[in-house]
C-alpha cells in the first residue's frame, strides 16, 4: 500500500474511531440516565411502603382516618371536639357555602324535611306563584338573598325554612377570623398542613380567654399514625413493572456498548498496523535519498 494510500486509510479509521469513542460515551451517559430513573423508582417505592396515615379515636366512633369533619364534630362522643387553626390563628374552614332546610307537613299532618343547594329547585317547589320571567331571573340568586325574599313575602304558607352554612360558627369568637381552604376536606391535604406545622389543633379549654388552647397532636390520645398499607399492592406492582423495563433498556445499552467497544478495539488494532506501514514507508523513502 503506497504512502498517500496509507495516510487516507488512516485518517478514515481516525474519524471512525472518534465516531465511537463519542457513541461510547452518549451510550454510558444513557446508562447513568437509567440509574438515576431507577433510584427515583426505588425511592418513590419506598415512601409509598413507608407512608402513615393519621387516624382519629372517638369514644363511639372508633378508630378512623382523620378528617376535617371527624376533627370539627362537636360530639363528644363522635367527633374529637377541636377546631383547626392557622400560624396567624385564623380558624381553618371550607369554602363557606349555604343551603335551605325546609321543614313541611305531609297529607297526614307529619314533619317532612328537604334540603336545597340550588335557588333555582326550591322555587320550583315553594315558589310557584312567580312569573316565569321573575323565577328565571331569581333562579340565579344566593340562598341568603331567597331565604330572605321568602321569609318577606311567604311567612303564611304553613312552611319552615332555615338558612344554614356549612361553617360551624361555634368554632370562631367574635374577633377572630377563618380561614377558607376548601381542600381542607382532603385528608391527604389536611394531614400535609398538620404534620408540616403549618396548622394546629385547638381543643376547647376553660382556662383561655378565647376558650381554645393548642394542642400537640403527636402526644394526643385521640389522635395516631399508622402505615397506610392500602397502596402497597399497587406500589409493588407499579416498581416491578418500572424497574423491569429500566433493566431491559439498560441491557441493550450494554450490549450495544460492548459491540462499539469490539469495534474500538477492532479499528485501533488496524490504525496501528497501518501506523507501522506508514512508518516503514517513511522510513524506506529517506533511506533512498541519504
Amino acid at each position: 500500500m503506497g504512502l498517500a494510500a496509507s495516510q487516507g486509510r488512516y485518517l478514515c479509521l481516525t474519524a471512525r474511531n472518534s465516531d465511537l469513542i463519542y457513541e461510547a460515551q452518549q451510550i454510558s451517559q444513557q446508562r447513568l440516565a437509567l440509574a438515576s430513573e431507577s433510584q427515583a423508582v426505588s425511592e418513590k417505592y419506598n415512601e409509598a411502603m413507608s407512608n402513615t396515615i393519621m387516624q382519629a379515636t372517638t369514644p363511639e366512633g372508633g378508630t378512623q382516618r382523620l378528617t376535617y369533619e371527624v376533627i370539627t364534630n362537636q360530639d363528644p362522643f363522635t367527633g374529637l371536639c377541636m377546631r383547626i387553626v392557622d400560624l396567624n390563628g385564623n380558624v381553618v374552614v371550607p369554602k363557606q357555602s349555604y343551603s335551605l332546610s325546609v321543614t313541611s307537613k305531609n297529607e297526614n299532618g307529619d314533619d317532612i324535611t328537604a334540603s336545597f343547594s340550588s335557588a333555582s329547585d326550591f322555587i320550583k317547589k315553594y315558589m310557584t306563584d312567580l312569573d316565569g320571567d321573575k323565577a328565571n331571573e331569581m333562579g340565579s340568586w344566593n340562598l341568603s338573598d331567597i331565604y330572605k325574599y321568602y321569609t318577606d313575602n311567604y311567612s303564611n304558607s304553613g312552611v319552615s325554612v332555615e338558612l344554614k352554612s356549612n361553617i360551624n360558627s361555634s368554632l370562631k369568637n367574635d374577633d377572630e377570623r377563618y380561614l377558607y381552604d376548601e381542600n381542607c376536606t382532603d385528608p391527604d391535604y389536611l394531614q400535609q398542613m398538620l404534620t408540616s406545622g403549618e396548622w394546629i389543633l385547638q381543643q376547647v379549654s376553660t382556662e383561655e380567654e378565647s376558650g381554645w388552647e393548642n394542642i400537640v397532636w403527636q402526644g394526643s390520645s385521640a389522635i395516631s399514625e399508622t402505615y397506610d398499607t392500602t397502596d402497597d399492592a399497587a406500589a409493588q406492582a407499579e416498581y416491578e413493572s418500572e424497574i423491569t423495563e429500566i433493566q431491559k433498556r439498560d441491557k441493550l445499552l450494554e450490549l450495544r456498548l460492548e459491540q462499539v467497544q469490539t469495534q474500538q478495539e477492532a479499528v485501533q488494532t488496524e490504525m496501528e498496523s497501518i501506523k507501522q506501514v506508514i512508518d516503514k514507508n517513511i522510513e524506506d523513502s529517506f533511506t533512498t535519498f541519504a
